[in-house]
């Protein structure tokens, strides 16, 4: 089994991948790193569970956009982004609390 290493938010991991998947799993490693770094400096230093949580929910957000058929840096007919950042993060938040309760 091969093993690829990505940095997220300043941290390191150590993903198991099938053996030849390596360079691909760098290379999403490296686009995960790179918008998680612009969610911190957008929004300051958070704890790397909201941190990866937010991340993980844009890329969600593009995803579904993708199957909806609407091109990329195209804002849904509603008006905007589906996911706003500030609320997002308020989301996170109330999540971690409840989780820690």
């Amino acid at each position: 089994m091969g093993q690829a290493m990505i940095s997220v938010g300043g941290r390191q991991y150590r993903i198991n991948c099938r053996d030849g998947d390596e360079p691909r799993v760098v290379g999403l490693g490296e686009e995960l790193g790179a918008r998680a770094d612009r969610l911190t400096e957008t929004l300051g230093v958070m704890p790397e569970a909201q941190l990866l949580a937010m991340t993980a929910l844009m890329l969600a957000d593009e995803l579904a956009d993708a199957r909806a058929g609407v091109p990329a840096g195209v804002a849904p007919a509603a008006g905007g982004p589906i996911l706003d950042i500030s609320r997002l993060t308020r989301i996170v938040e109330r999540l971690e609390k409840l989780a820690a309760a």
